[in-house]
This record gives structure tokens, sequence and C-alpha cells, in this order.
């Protein structure tokens, strides 16, 4: 839904980054415990489907 970069931090507190491109799917693997926090200076927004 926008533009923007969030960092990834897994359960064992290894950080990545990730790059949010308006139009554009971003995918992590199914099970992965993770907290994703907001690294921009302005609010991000993306629609989050978990397949079960």
């Amino acid at each position: 839904m926008t533009n923007g970069q969030l960092r990834i931090v897994d359960a064992d507190g290894v950080e990545t980054m990730a790059q949010l491109v308006q139009g554009e799917p971003y995918f992590r693997r199914a099970g992965v415990e993770h907290n994703v926090i907001n690294d921009d200076d302005k609010p991000n927004a993306f629609i989050e489907v978990e397949l079960k």
C-alpha cells in the first residue's frame, strides 16, 4: 500500500531490513516468529495475508 522500510527482528534477535514498494508483494516464510518495526520517518501501511 505504501513505500517504506521495515526492520524485522526474529525470535533469536537477528535483525533484517525489508523494503516495501507500493504495488509489489512482500513475502516471509510461514511459521517464522518475528517482530515488525516501522524503520521509516513516516507511517507505513501494508496488507498481510496468512494462508492456513
